[in-house]
């Protein structure tokens, strides 16, 4: 890997020269930072100084890169973690990947570049080979080997979501989910374990017949149509936990438009709180999960990993948020 001695030799400037361009440091004629910038772009030089980083916190931007911006979930705890980083003294910068694996390393290395002094990751796609974790990443409900996280319970919210339906007289369960990702692939998300919880509680009721209903992320607009021809071929069921509120909203609409009454003849449950799918309707029955805990987390786990703390997680609780479509 090439060194900050190697850049200055090639660009002929001493090293000094080198590192008030590396560090926005000091004045440097224009023509020689654009020399140096083109020669550390040639060699791939990435600065080595993350402990200077970390203790300095030169520019207090912390970056959040998600997968889409537009989910309404997504929106409200962009909006806590602005708040709460604010709050500690950071400003936010949003990277929107829209799922693509390449955008999510291009804001990677903003981070080992040293543009920013944090990286909240929120991600889907397999980067881990991609992350130096030495460096400050938090990640929600994703789990990286070594890198400090937060995540909603997502295995009580199962159980609830199981508990729910149970106790609203439901005889044959559907769990329908867009995370297969995880069952082929090195993703390892925290996501998964509502299913768990979903399944293992109704075991626990000597329920074992649970269709279950999974297909990979991808960028669909909609639920693939496979999906709901699945559901309709099973007119049995009288109980569906979706993985999402945005998956429950699309179920709905459909099993309606079909002919089939909500909650009257099938009871719907989703997971993120309901709060934001107003358009069905119908108040829908949720597991919410709070994301101002979520954004208090991680900036508690921003704040721990400057102060040189090991790696943790926090696991904030949810809870049911009752509506019309159960």
């Amino acid at each position: 890997m090439a060194s900050i001695i190697d850049v200055a030799k090639q660009a002929g400037v001493g090293i000094a020269t080198v590192s008030r361009v590396i560090n926005n440091s000091g004045y440097v004629k224009k023509e020689t930072r654009e020399k140096i910038e083109k020669v550390i772009a040639e060699v791939g030089y990435v600065p080595n100084e993350i402990a200077r980083s970390m203790t300095l916190q030169k520019n207090n931007i912390v970056a959040f890169i998600l997968p889409n911006s537009t989910h309404l979930f997504f929106g409200e705890l962009l909006y806590f973690v602005e708040e709460e980083l604010f709050n500690h003294g950071y400003k936010m910068m949003v990277c929107n990947s829209s799922t693509k694996k390449e955008k999510d390393i291009a804001y990677i290395d903003l981070l080992k570049k040293n543009r920013v002094d944090a990286i909240i990751l929120l991600t889907n796609n397999d980067v881990e080979p991609y992350l130096d974790k030495r460096l400050p990443i938090v990640s929600f409900d994703r789990t990286f080997e070594g890198v400090s996280y937060v995540t909603s319970d997502n295995y009580a919210g199962g159980v609830m979501a199981a508990q729910h339906l149970l106790n609203k007289g439901c005889k044959k369960l559907m769990f329908i989910g867009d995370d297969a990702q995880g069952l082929h692939t090195r993703v390892h998300t925290e996501v998964s374990k509502r299913r768990h919880g979903f399944f293992e509680e109704l075991k626990k009721h000597h329920i074992t017949d649970i269709i279950n209903i999974e297909y990979p992320l991808g960028n669909y607009t909609y639920i693939p149509e496979y999906v709901h021809q699945i559901i309709h071929s099973h007119p049995e069921v009288d109980g569906i936990f979706c993985i999402s509120d945005a998956v429950a909203a699309e179920v709905i609409l459909n099993l309606e438009k079909h002919g089939k009454k909500v909650p009257e003849d099938v009871k719907v449950i989703g997971f993120d709180g309901g709060r934001s799918f107003i358009n069905l309707g119908k108040r829908l029955t949720s597991v919410g999960q709070s994301p101002k805990l979520i954004a208090e987390g991680i900036a508690q786990i921003i704040k721990n990993l400057y102060e040189r703390k090991t790696v943790m997680k926090i696991v904030v609780p949810v809870y049911l948020q009752e509506g019309e479509t159960t």
